[in-house]
């Protein structure tokens, strides 16, 4: 209790601890068969205005909506753990080839733990690739959702969609917490 009356009226990034981050290189259509595993996360991308070019076309995949389009950029995967005031807090940054971030997705209380816990176990860890971290412009552009991916095949084509997920109340306040802490709409 004790430690709670410390922290309190502190911003919540000064009471997180270190995060600790794994990182992996991989191919669009990789990363879109993990996701289609996961059940409910809370998704964050930019408006396509803001957010960072793709920096070659992704190969065999395609999504279904504009909004999943940053994730076609997507050459390596940041797997990250905190532990802040509110309890751990896991997410994915998903970066670009020139080192832009271009989503986000974090782990709720909703989602397949299983899933997320083998989601790249196959994946060879790398060095973390040349980047900047998310800036607040970047955050500040970005809408969060509750979704759940889903993934199919269509000729050849592994095709991300997303779909409305029902959640628990426990996990919209998460959510919901997330999203204020990282100044975002959800």
């Amino acid at each position: 209790m004790f430690g709670w009356l410390a922290s309190f009226g502190v911003h919540s990034r000064a009471r997180s601890t270190a995060a600790t981050t794994r990182w992996l290189a991989l191919a669009p259509r990789s990363l879109f068969e993990g996701l289609g595993q996961l059940g409910g996360v809370l998704y964050l991308a930019p408006r396509l205005a803001s957010c960072p070019g793709q920096t070659e076309p992704a190969r065999g995949c395609l999504v279904e909506s504009a909004d999943l389009a940053p994730l076609l950029a997507t050459r390596y995967v940041g797997l990250t753990c905190a532990i802040t005031a509110e309890g751990p807090r896991e997410w994915i940054d998903c970066v670009n080839g020139k080192g832009g971030t271009v989503a986000r997705i974090y782990l709720l209380p909703d989602t397949d733990y299983l899933a997320w816990d083998g989601l790249f176990a196959d994946a060879l860890p790398i060095i973390e690739p040349e980047r900047g971290t998310p800036d607040r412009e970047w955050m500040r552009a970005s809408r969060a959702r509750i979704l759940s991916f889903t993934r199919r095949r269509l000729a050849g084509f592994t095709v991300l969609g997303t779909c409305e997920v029902p959640v628990s109340s426990l996990g919209r306040g998460v959510a919901r917490d997330i999203a204020v802490s990282e100044s975002v709409g959800i």
